[in-house]
């Protein structure tokens, strides 16, 4: 009878370590499918982020500058530029949207001082960026990012501001 006992004690170890070593293997296998997983899921996300976050910062920045006399284009440096002027306390200020080394840029500076394009704050990655006013009336606003996705945006200023 002892005998009898070891061997059903050897082939229950047995049985363990075996469902032990399955169970091990698909968490392997698990992890590495959900690695892949997430690496394709946040490679997508950063695809789609710099057109968003480009398209979402100047559709806010110009309804906030809601005004047909407050949008205009320049340049600056030489560089193409959507411009949108401001009067904070009596003195203007003009913020300047524009595409440098493929960076979306932002500058917002006192109108009258001679900026340099460097001293802009990095709004997204960009490949290009175009701004340019329709016969409309309207502003249209055309970007792709690194990987050639493109964007429109079809934008209108508000009627002009008066003084009552």
């Amino acid at each position: 009878m002892n005998r009898n006992s070891r061997r059903s004690y050897s082939i229950d170890t047995l049985f363990v370590i075996t469902l032990l070593g399955l169970f091990l293997i698909f968490l392997l296998m698990m992890l590495l499918f959900s690695t892949q997983a997430y690496r394709t899921a946040v490679e997508g996300n950063q695809e789609n982020n710099n057109l968003y976050t480009a398209s979402a910062y100047i559709t806010e920045k110009f309804r906030q500058h809601d005004s047909s006399q407050s949008m205009s284009l320049d340049t600056l440096d030489n560089l193409p530029a959507f411009c949108m002027t401001d009067t904070i306390d009596g003195t203007s200020y003009v913020t300047y949207i524009y595409l440098l080394d493929h960076q979306l840029k932002e500058l917002f500076t006192a109108k009258g001082n001679v900026p340099s394009p460097e001293m802009g704050i990095s709004i997204a990655s960009l490949e290009t960026f175009q701004a340019e006013e329709t016969s409309e009336g309207f502003y249209r606003i055309s970007m792709e990012d690194l990987q050639g996705h493109t964007t429109s945006l079809l934008l209108h200023p508000g009627p002009p501001v008066t003084s009552e």
